[in-house]
């Protein structure tokens, strides 16, 4: 992997995610090697075309964070393109460095993550009076996980990091995304995260970009039963939205039967929260 430090001028950046006002990625890059990531589009506009997504990582250097003294009751999340707790925060501690000039601001902090890293910092954690904590997960299958999200910690591992980020009572919440049509099974992640989480979402598999065809290919070689069905909920946005609406409506059935909060990311235009 291709690591190198970046000097940048700004860090905290404008968001227009739905539930957040700014963005911090303490990172370029990613080395989970999600099938389906997203982020990928970014590649074009660090200087890094001529390399594959996954394949190289550039810490960011020489910035300084803004005062949050004016920010109240705005969020900031950490981790909208990047992993904050990605393996090179190990050795670089960026996220952490971050997290302790945030500590007594006036800002709401979120932070999105795969890795049960996150947990190092919990004494920090448990100082902020207005701090949460997003563990993603799409799986409870480990063979599943392993294809899509082949260098990110096992769904064991991040249900762990919930459950001690619960008794050590900082905020917590199940992102289960993205969920992959006729293959994820939210009823199974639900009752295996509900216990710990303080609010659970869910946001759909998007195909777009230079990841829907390795998304395809890996659903045609490992899931041929299922391929026809999956590919047929993207032929069209009338089939995505069809077939999406009434899947939103299954998980909010089974959801009001739960005690825990919940809210559904399908259609950004139209979060649902309850």
């Amino acid at each position: 992997m291709l690591i190198k430090q970046v000097a940048v001028k700004n860090i905290l950046t404008k968001s227009k995610l739905p539930d957040a006002d700014y963005v911090i990625n303490p990172y370029i890059g990613c080395n989970h090697h999600c099938v389906y990531c997203y982020a990928e589009f970014m590649s074009r506009f660090t200087g890094h075309t001529g390399e594959k997504w996954g394949d190289f990582m550039d810490v960011k250097e020489g910035y300084k964070i803004l005062s949050t003294e004016k920010m109240s009751g705005q969020t900031i999340l950490l981790g909208s393109a990047t992993d904050p707790y990605n393996p090179l925060e190990n050795k670089y501690e960026k996220t952490r460095n971050i997290l302790l000039q945030l500590e007594n601001g006036k800002a709401d902090i979120e932070i999105l993550t795969k890795s049960p890293l996150v947990l190092r910092d919990i004494d920090i954690l448990s100082r902020m009076k207005h701090i949460r904590v997003g563990i993603s997960l799409s799986t409870t299958d480990t063979v599943f996980a392993r294809l899509t999200e082949k260098s990110a910690a096992s769904p064991d591992k991040r249900i762990d990091a919930m459950r001690q980020l619960h008794l050590a009572k900082i905020p917590v919440y199940a992102f289960v995304s993205p969920l992959f049509p006729f293959l994820s099974d939210y009823k199974a992640i639900v009752s295996a995260v509900e216990e710990y989480a303080d609010e659970i979402c869910f946001e759909n598999l998007n195909l777009r970009g230079n990841y829907k065809q390795a998304v395809l290919d890996l659903i045609a070689k490992h899931y041929p039963e299922v391929f026809a069905n999956f590919v047929a909920v993207y032929n069209s946005k009338q089939n995505f939205n069809r077939y999406w609406q009434a899947k939103q409506e299954e998980i909010e059935t089974f959801m009001r039967k739960r005690k825990t909060p919940y809210k559904m990311y399908f259609f950004h235009d139209k979060i649902k929260k309850a």
